[in-house]
């Protein structure tokens, strides 16, 4: 995977650096110039990751951030509704930007740790159609499908054989 490398013509989503800027006020914290660029990084990841991935990728571009400002921005992000936890397994926390984004399902297969994202609209339709039939109002959702890939089954084939 290629590192992120800060792209001049890149600026912040001015909605999502608002409403960022507003919860940590909130909050009674301040919007640093390492916050911001830790929210640019995370604009700029494409879908799943985790902390020490963009930490490394920040590193690599030149920025200058330390682990704890890294893993505490997440937070803030997390409880801002910028970004999501993806619960895949119980080892490491993993990331994704949710906020304006199409909803999207997943498969994992517990053997090879692959994770295939996929969109479909018949899913936000059922949940749709569950919160208004509860009264509630969505604010996101996660659909995660376990099991093993092919290259999952083939890799236990060839071990049982071993």
């Amino acid at each position: 995977m290629t590192p992120a490398v800060p792209d001049p013509a890149i600026t912040l989503t001015p909605p999502l650096c608002s409403i960022f800027r507003r919860f940590l006020k909130r909050q009674g914290l301040k919007f640093t110039p390492e916050r911001a660029e830790i929210l640019e990084a995370v604009l700029r990841k494409p879908g799943i990751f985790e902390a020490e991935e963009l930490l490394a990728e920040m590193r690599q571009a030149g920025l200058r951030a330390s682990k704890a400002t890294v893993y505490r921005t997440l937070k803030h992000l997390l409880d801002a509704g910028i970004i999501s936890e993806v619960l895949i397994d119980s080892e490491r926390a993993r990331y994704q930007l949710t906020f304006g984004q199409t909803p999207k399902g997943r498969l994992v297969c517990v053997e090879t740790d692959q994770i295939i994202e996929f969109e479909n609209p018949a899913l936000t339709a059922l949940r749709d159609r569950i919160c208004k039939q509860y009264g509630f109002e969505p604010l996101s959702f996660q659909f995660t499908i376990y099991g093993t890939s092919p290259q999952g089954r083939a890799a236990v084939e060839k071990a049982s054989k071993d």
